[in-house]
């Protein structure tokens, strides 16, 4: 059993806590996080959800996962970050790139640059089972195939804008089809 803290939809701890898997009310919200690498070249690193994931299995996303009881988003997506591919980062080292609200899940979304060679990232048993590097390009065509979790489309269309300058393409057009009405 992993306990959460439950959130309001302003992302403030509403003084509950529930195990990740228990249902919530309307006005009750997990708090998930996400790390965005971005290497010098512009390159965005993915990783692959396990096939035995319940939610997604074998869909592609950044590194992310649930901020657990006690425990803040900058020091979840630090963990998270390790547990599912090896990779260590500092806290001031990360950005944090935009907030979401898409029910049951208020968002956190951080990035970093970093060069990471993909023979040392160390998956996850039952949470990931490969990484690779994309081209922003590669990104874009990804989404539009529905390649990746639903749930990172979800919370991108809420900072867009911070992905795009982060990984270089402020004012891009290539992933306008991320939007609200698209992806409800």
């Amino acid at each position: 059993m992993e306990l959460i803290d439950i959130y309001d939809k302003d992302g403030h701890k509403t003084g509950a806590v529930r195990d990740k898997e228990a249902p919530l009310g309307p006005e009750e919200y997990r708090m998930a996080v996400g790390m965005w690498i971005v290497d010098k070249g512009g390159r965005i690193f993915l990783t692959r959800r396990s096939m035995e994931k319940k939610y997604a299995p074998g869909k592609w996303e950044n590194p992310a996962g649930h901020v657990q009881a006690g425990e803040g988003p900058v020091h979840a997506v630090i963990r998270e970050l390790f547990e599912e591919t090896g990779i260590t980062v500092r806290e001031d080292q990360i950005t944090l790139l935009g907030r979401s609200c898409t029910w049951p899940y208020i968002g956190r979304d951080f990035g970093v640059r970093m060069d990471v060679d993909l023979e040392s990232v160390r998956f996850q048993n039952g949470e990931t089972s490969a990484a690779k590097w994309v081209t922003f390009e590669e990104f874009a065509e990804m989404a539009r195939a529905g390649e990746f979790a639903q749930s990172l489309t979800d919370h991108m269309c809420d900072y867009k804008e911070a992905f795009l300058a982060f990984t270089g393409h402020p004012g891009s057009d290539a992933l306008d089809f991320l939007t609200v009405e698209a992806v409800k």
